[in-house]
């Protein structure tokens, strides 16, 4: 369309990054969104504008065309007709590449072991997202729209992925565990596998929202995090727990208690052993789904005591005189 500021539509200096053109993007695109503005004109028009802009600006080649002609296609530019061809949903040819699902994120959010997502905005039911898309520019072509498939019949379409972030207790996390989720509706099961660590991202093929017009449902991205524990940390397969020891038992030795995931084990200090010390306790750590089974290491922290009376300084003097 010429005559059009697209650096104005998206409110951006024509120097501005393609980072900063996709941010603009993403806050213009939001507030105007069908699902967040259901049946207000104004909002699609905006919302058709924003994306005619970020389509030609997000590609290189067509902004440098835009730049130097104030246009992209028609006469006196080598391009061909009108820039705007509709919307992509991961990238490809036809369009600016962007995936609509980052301008809401995931749904849910920590606690509990049953979680609700759906695709659909204010007032829509479980519907797949492009559903909303192909509504409003089912006849302006490009990616967005629905391709015509045999005898005009709308083709086969892809589900979208669902992506959620969950939180599990740490000994969860070691130990694996089960959860919950509901998709569009429905119920699915996750098995979290043993030992995995905080932010791990898992993929449940065939899992995330239903395809469209018979096409294959998309994936679940399940993006783990693992609430810290007050006794232990997770290095690969090993467990990390710090003991506190009382100083006399450091210098004479003897047994202290060791908390484990499966209860407390008695360990030996020989004498004088120093702070920071790490013992292992084999096979007391992490086992994961291959079979293999880490360790437990144990920090010594020596407790000093908190003040010396004038009897306990004597006798300190005495023994910094015998100490070797």
């Amino acid at each position: 369309m010429a005559g059009k500021d697209y650096y104005k539509v998206l409110g951006v200096d024509r120097k501005a990054s393609a980072d900063e053109i996709k941010k603009a993007f993403r806050r213009q695109a939001r507030n105007c969104h069908p699902d967040v503005k259901p049946g207000d004109q104004e909002a699609e028009r905006r919302f058709k504008e924003i994306n005619e802009a970020y389509e030609v600006l997000s590609d290189e080649k067509k902004r440098q065309e835009y730049d130097t002609f104030g246009r992209v296609g028609g006469a006196g530019s080598p391009g061909g007709g009108p820039g705007f061809s509709g919307f992509t949903r991961g990238g490809g040819p036809g369009g600016a590449g962007f995936d609509f699902s980052d301008l809401f994120g995931a749904a849910g959010g920590p606690g509990g072991r049953t979680f609700n997502f759906r695709s659909g905005g204010p007032g829509a039911g479980p519907e797949d997202i492009g559903d909303i898309f192909g509504n409003i520019f089912g006849g302006m072509g490009g990616a967005g729209a629905a391709a015509g498939g045999p005898g005009g019949r709308p083709a086969p379409q892809r589900g979208d992925n669902a992506e959620h972030r969950i939180e599990i207790d740490f000994r969860e996390a070691v130990k694996g565990t089960e959860i919950t989720l509901r998709i569009d509706g429905k119920k699915v099961n996750v098995k979290i596998p043993p030992g995995t660590a905080n932010d791990s991202r898992l993929r449940l093929k065939g899992k995330g929202h239903p395809g469209r017009n018979g096409g294959p449902p998309g994936d679940l991205i399940l993006t783990v995090g693992v609430r810290p524990d007050e006794q232990f940390r997770m290095e690969g397969n090993d467990l990390i727990c710090k003991v506190k020891v009382p100083l006399i038992t450091a210098l004479k030795g003897g047994r202290i208690e060791v908390p484990t995931l499966d209860g407390k084990v008695a360990l030996k200090l020989g004498e004088c052993t120093p702070n920071g010390r790490k013992m292992r306790l084999r096979g007391k750590g992490i086992k994961t789904r291959d079979g293999k089974v880490g360790d437990q290491i144990v920090e010594i922290e020596i407790e000093m005591p908190r003040e010396l009376s004038p009897r306990a300084r004597e006798l300190v003097d005495e023994l910094a005189g015998e100490l070797v």
